[in-house]
C-alpha cells in the first residue's frame, strides 16, 4: 500500500475540515460587523444624503479574504494529509496553478473526499507518471546529463548502476553542509519516491525525503560522501552529484517501467 487507507486519511481531513469551517464563520460574523459599524457611521456622520441602498466596502474585502484563506487551507489540508509525497510533479503542478488562480471549489465534506478520491483512485496512474518523470529526468539521452561518459556507459536510452547529475547542489565555504537548489528539489524527491513505490515500501520517511534529508545534511566538502537505503551518493564543490543505484533490480524495473513495461508487482 502506496499511502494510508481511504478511511483513515479521510477521517485525518475532517478536523482540517472542521476547523475551516468555524474559522471562515468566525470571519464572515466579523466583517458583518464591521459593515454595520460603517454603515451606522455613515449614517450618524455622513455628511451626504444617500439615496439607495448602503454597501459596506467590506464586501469586496470579505471576497478577497474568503478566496485567501480557501486557498491557504487546501494547502495546509494537502501538506497536512502528506499527499505532497504521493503526487508527481505533473499533479503537484495542477494543484499549485489551481491554487494561483484561485480556482478552488470550497472546503467540505463532499469536496475534499471528492479531492481525495481523486488522488487515491489513481494511484496506478500515478505511479506510472512518477517513473515516467523520473526517467525523463534522468535519462542519459536527457540533453543536461549526455556530456558525461558515466551516464552513458550502458545505453544512451536507460539508466545504468551510476549517474553523474549536474549543478544541483551548493554551498559556500561558510557553509555546513550541502544544499540541493530549490529548482531541483522535487525531482530528488520524486526519485526517491520511484525506488520506493518499486520495492513496495510505501511512503517514503523523513523530513521531504531520505535521499534529499541525506543530501541536505552531508558535510560541505568535496567529494563527501553519503548514503540511504537506495542511493549512495558523491558532492562535488562543482554543484555536481554522483549517485550510485544501490538496488540494480529496481533500475531495470523503473527502466522497463518507463518504455511502458510492468512496474508493480501483483501484491
Amino acid at each position: 500500500m502506496f499511502i494510508p487507507s481511504d478511511l483513515a486519511v479521510k477521517e485525518n481531513a475532517s478536523s482540517l475540515i472542521t476547523a475551516y469551517e468555524h474559522n471562515i464563520q468566525r470571519m464572515e460574523e466579523g466583517y458583518k460587523l464591521l459593515s454595520q459599524s460603517e454603515e451606522e457611521i455613515d449614517r450618524v456622520f455622513g455628511t451626504t444624503q444617500r439615496i439607495g441602498k448602503f454597501y459596506s466596502s467590506y464586501e469586496r474585502d470579505l471576497e478577497k479574504a474568503r478566496k485567501d484563506f480557501r486557498v491557504k487551507a487546501w494547502r495546509s489540508i494537502v501538506r497536512n494529509l502528506g499527499l505532497p509525497k504521493v503526487m508527481s510533479i505533473k499533479r503537484q503542478k495542477e494543484f499549485d496553478g489551481n491554487c494561483k488562480k484561485g480556482s478552488l471549489p470550497e472546503i467540505n465534506t463532499k469536496n475534499v473526499h471528492e479531492f481525495l478520491d481523486s488522488i487515491i483512485g489513481s494511484m496506478n496512474e500515478i505511479v506510472e507518471e512518477t517513473i515516467q518523470e523520473v526517467y525523463e529526468w534522468l535519462r542519459p539521452g536527457a540533453r543536461r546529463y549526455v556530456e558525461h561518459k558515466t551516464n552513458l556507459k550502458n545505453a544512451r536510452w536507460k539508466l545504468g548502476e551510476k549517474i553523474i547529475i549536474t549543478s544541483v547542489a551548493t554551498g559556500h565555504s561558510w557553509s555546513k553542509s550541502y544544499s540541493l537548489h530549490y529548482w531541483c528539489e522535487d525531482h530528488f524527491i520524486q526519485l526517491d519516491r520511484a525506488f520506493h513505490l518499486l520495492d513496495g515500501a510505501g511512503i517514503p520517511d523523513g523530513y521531504k525525503s531520505p535521499l534529499v534529508d541525506a543530501i541536505n545534511t552531508t558535510a560541505y566538502v568535496s567529494g563527501a560522501t553519503g548514503e540511504t537505503e537506495y542511493f549512495s551518493f558523491r558532492c562535488f564543490y562543482n554543484e555536481n552529484i554522483h549517485i550510485t543505484f544501490k538496488r540494480l533490480d529496481l533500475v531495470k524495473r523503473l527502466n522497463a517501467g518507463a518504455g511502458g513495461g510492468k512496474v508493480l508487482g501483483d501484491g
